[in-house]
């Protein structure tokens, strides 16, 4: 069985409870370093009509920040039920799903979050996860990661279940090959303080890409 199927079955659920305690105590925008980059993004990227995807989405939190303080039009994909229901009741359009499928028009979007969900996605689904953000994802468009980084790609057994691995590598390089795509900045840091650390194990990279191809 796919990583996929089981995250969609049981797992996604099974991650949301376990992190749900952290997600409702988070100050935003100040803890959330995805926020804190589409802050400092042009001002004509960040008007009010902006539709933004989140991919990992959880219980809706960052989504409902953007809804309510910057008006972005706001859509949710999450492979826990659980996760969506959540982020439905805060009033986020979300649904069940997961990086590899994504039911939105060509070009329909104007921004791309994946939201701390790429260490854990199929590695042979990754060519598809890439090709369809950047279908979903306007010309230009905005890409933003976040999610366990090294320099060359790290397989490791995932410790809240056996069969699962859990993967780092520079997720930027999903989209980098591209001439579509540059990265404007990339802040390494560690996992849950938000600081630099030398410690390579709790690394975590916040990535902001724009897509732009020349007509």
């Amino acid at each position: 069985m796919k990583q996929r199927d089981v995250f969609l079955e049981s797992e996604g659920d099974a991650w949301f409870v376990r992190n749900s305690p952290g997600l409702k105590v988070r100050k935003l925008p100040e803890s959330d370093p995805i926020l804190q980059e589409i802050l400092k993004l042009p001002a004509e990227s960040v008007n009010p009509g902006t539709r933004v995807l989140e991919i990992g989405c959880g219980d809706g939190s960052r989504l409902t920040w953007l809804k309510e303080r910057l008006r972005f039009e706001c859509y949710g994909i999450d492979p826990s039920r659980q996760a969506v229901r959540a982020a439905s009741e805060r009033g986020v359009n979300a649904q069940q799903g997961t990086a590899d499928h994504l039911p939105f028009d060509d070009g329909a979007l104007d921004m791309v979050i994946f939201g701390f969900c790429l260490y854990l996605c199929d590695r042979e689904d990754l060519f598809r996860i890439a090709c369809e953000a950047d279908r979903v994802l306007r010309n230009p468009g905005w890409i933003l990661i976040q999610d366990f980084y090294s320099r060359t790609p790290i397989k490791r057994e995932y410790h809240h279940r056996s069969g699962i691995f859990s993967y780092k590598m520079d997720c930027q390089t999903l989209f980098t090959w591209s001439p579509a795509y540059t990265t404007l900045s990339q802040r390494i840091m560690h996992h849950s303080e938000h600081t630099y650390t030398d410690d390579r194990q709790e690394w975590v990279a916040v990535s902001v890409l724009r897509k732009a191809l020349e007509q």
